[in-house]
């Protein structure tokens, strides 16, 4: 039974590594973009001609998160001001 627990065990814990790998999760680059956005103010739209804003999230410096509507691969940052 313990040999069974183990497989499946190395199973479980080779599917999760491959699912974080894959997102990005232990990028560079991830990790840069989670440490910037305090303080700045994500405006999404629904194309890259910036035609309808469909989503606005903010993040304050003291920690306050404000956001509604989605995001896209299409945004524009300015600082938030809070």
């Amino acid at each position: 039974m313990k040999a069974a627990v183990s497989s499946a065990f190395r199973v479980t814990l080779a599917v999760v590594l491959a699912f974080a790998l894959g997102s990005g999760a232990f990028s560079p680059v991830a990790r840069v973009r989670a440490a910037t956005r305090s303080g700045n103010q994500f405006t999404y739209y629904n194309n890259a001609q910036h035609q309808t804003v469909v989503g606005v999230y903010i993040y304050c410096n003291n920690g306050n998160f404000i956001h509604w509507g989605k995001i896209t691969p299409f945004d524009t940052i300015s600082p938030s001001g809070c």
